[in-house]
Order: C-alpha cells, then sequence, then structure tokens
C-alpha cells in the first residue's frame, strides 16, 4: 500500500474564542491514507493587525536551552504561508506543503518559526504550551478507507527568542511572541514544534529482471522489444557533459554488452549496465525504495565521468563506483528490492 498526498488549499483566518485546545496526542497516520491538508492553531491575546510569516526551522533545538543566539537565524528565509492577526482570538493558517515535507522525509521536522517580517510596532502575543488554556495545535485531515478524518496534536515544544537578550532562554514562558515592543526593544521570534508518525509500507511492488534479460528483450531475436517503450533514459544526468542519453534500443543492448563504451573491465562501463538495467526496471514498475539516492548519485557522477576516465579515478571513487554496480546488480537480480521476476515473466507493453 502506499502512502498517498494530494494538498488542498486550505483558508486561514479567524476560530472563536471558546474554541480550546486539544490533549497532547502524537498524530498517526495509518498506511495507504490520502494527505489532505495540515493546519497550524494558534491563540493571539494581544493582536494589532500585523502579519505574521510561517518558516521552517532548518536546525534542531530544545526549548529549554534555546537563545536568539544559539539559535543562530536557523530557519528558512522561504515564506511557508502567513496570516493577519486583527485583534484577540484564535487563528489558523494552513501549513500543508509544511507537514507533507516532514512525512515525506523531505527534510527533518525541526518544527516552524513564526515571525513578524516588518517593524511595526507593538508586538503579537500568543499562548504557549506552558498556558492552562488555549495552547498552540495542529490538525492533519487525511482520507482513509473512503471516510476523511483529523486528528490533532498539541505543540511538543515552543519557545521564543528574543534579540534583545540573545543569550537569554524563554521556553517555559506562558506566552509566545513576535515583533516589536517598541523601537528599541529589538526583535521577538517565536518557535514550535510538532510530533508525527509516519511509517513508510515496503516498497514490494512490481519485480526486476536483468541485464541479461533486457539485452535479449530489446527487439533484435524473437523475443519482444520491451525496451523502447522506456526511452530515452539518461545515464548521468539530462544533459550532463559525460552523460550518455540512451534514445534507441540499439543504443541500450550497446551499453548492455558493456563493448562499446569501454570495456568489462571498465568500473564505468559495467555500472552502465547495471544502472540502465535499474531504470528500465523502475519504468515497468519495480519499487525502488531499497536503492535509497544510489540513482540520483551515480547520475550526478556520471555527468561529469564516463568510461575514458575509468582509469584515473582515485581508489576511493573506483571503490565508491564498484559499490553502486554491485548493489545495482543486486537489485537488478532481485536480492534487494521487491526481488526478481521468475523465469523472465512477461512484462506489459506501455502503450
Amino acid at each position: 500500500m502506499v502512502l498517498m498526498f494530494s494538498c488542498q488549499d486550505q483558508p486561514f483566518g479567524l476560530r472563536s474564542d471558546s474554541q480550546t485546545s486539544p490533549v497532547l496526542q502524537q498524530i498517526v497516520i495509518p498506511e495507504g491514507a490520502t494527505f489532505e491538508s495540515a493546519t497550524l492553531y494558534v491563540y493571539a491575546d494581544q493582536a494589532y493587525g500585523h502579519t505574521i510569516n510561517v518558516h521552517r526551522i532548518t536546525a534542531a533545538w530544545d526549548e529549554m536551552t534555546v537563545s536568539w543566539s544559539s539559535f543562530g537565524g536557523a530557519y528558512d528565509a522561504a515564506i511557508v504561508n502567513s496570516f493577519v492577526t486583527a485583534g484577540p482570538d484564535w487563528y489558523s493558517v494552513d501549513v500543508s506543503d509544511l507537514v507533507l515535507g516532514w512525512m515525506l522525509e523531505d527534510y527533518p521536522n525541526y518544527g516552524l518559526l513564526l515571525d513578524q517580517g516588518v517593524e511595526v510596532y507593538p508586538m503579537t502575543r500568543y499562548r504557549s504550551k506552558e498556558s492552562e488554556t488555549n495552547k498552540p495545535y495542529i490538525e492533519v485531515c487525511y482520507t482513509y478507507e473512503g471516510d476523511t478524518e483529523c486528528e490533532t496534536d498539541i505543540v511538543m515544544q515552543d519557545a521564543f527568542i528574543w534579540e534583545l537578550w540573545p543569550g537569554s532562554n524563554y521556553g517555559d514562558w506562558v506566552a509566545l511572541f513576535t515583533g516589536w515592543e517598541s523601537e528599541t526593544t529589538l526583535e521577538k521570534q517565536a518557535m514550535l514544534q510538532f510530533e508525527f508518525e509516519y511509517t513508510p509500507p515496503e516498497d514490494d511492488e512490481g519485480c526486476t529482471l536483468t541485464i541479461g534479460y533486457w539485452k535479449t528483450h530489446a527487439g533484435f531475436g524473437p523475443q519482444p522489444d520491451m525496451v523502447t517503450q522506456y526511452l530515452p533514459i539518461w545515464l548521468g544526468t539530462d544533459g550532463g557533459a559525460k552523460s550518455i542519453a540512451v534514445t534507441s534500443a540499439a543504443i541500450a543492448v550497446d551499453v548492455l554488452n558493456q563493448n562499446v563504451y569501454g570495456t568489462p573491465r571498465n568500473g564505468i562501463t559495467k555500472l552502465y549496465a547495471q544502472l540502465l538495467g535499474a531504470k528500465l526496471n523502475l519504468a515497468s514498475g519495480a519499487g525502488g525504495s531499497a536503492l535509497g539516492d544510489i540513482i540520483e548519485e551515480a547520475d550526478l557522477f556520471l555527468a561529469d565521468h564516463d568510461w575514458n576516465d575509468w582509469e584515473s579515478l582515485s581508489e576511493e571513487d573506483m571503490t565508491m563506483v564498484n559499490d553502486w554496480k554491485d548493489m545495482l546488480d543486486d537489485y537488478n537480480n532481485g536480492y534487494i528490492g521487491p526481488g526478481h521476476c521468475d523465469d523472465f515473466e512477461e512484462v506489459e507493453m506501455v502503450d
């Protein structure tokens, strides 16, 4: 089963003052669910119509030790979303893209930062998790087995940092702040972190075939051409200086035979063959989670190195190339990944 994501626009704005925070509980997304949205809720008890920006934090921090100096501006300057605090009340803001990135592990979940951005006075004050009521929380909605469900979780840790007192920690305060109180008090920023649980399912879809299969199923023998439908394929990055564009079954066979782009004694030549086999397997529907970042790393390398460079590589780079080749070979043979298609089982042509 695959966890699917389809972020949808979610309006942000006011919530009723009668709303209270949920209890602390970790948000667990079930396997096979379709992610719909994630919304951050904060209660501002002093608000003056300022625009508040949400940013992704890029480094680990601890609420009981973090300070302006120790944090060091470790957040992405790109604005995830913004909201306007018109007056004391609950405010919500869509953070679906941010939460999606955390769940897909595009970047670590270090939480989010609120800042005002524009120096106008006075500052905005929010309730923190140390407050008795109206603690910050997040709501995540998803569709599972035909039903839309939403789970909420109060903030796991929060703090504010203050430029005026750069070495001080404010992790145990009942309030969070953003902005400037006056011209001389300097800026405050609020930090919040939530906890999610999502374990991706094992990628066991499809099956893999060896480079021997792809070589004999390229249309130059009695077997049907199973290769052309998946071309073009780059060995290296698209347009890389030394990348090879496999645009025809004939080029594919030359790569797989390992006697045109170098020889079988050449590690890069062998890497070409196993990388092409793996990319053909992926294109035919085989799951590739077992490979991790190997294909991306190999492509970046092959964009700048071809078979003519093999003898001049350092011993370390030779070992790296051979390690990539061996893992791709294991994948194509079914020793890792979804497994081998027994007896060269038929792979359907794609229209």
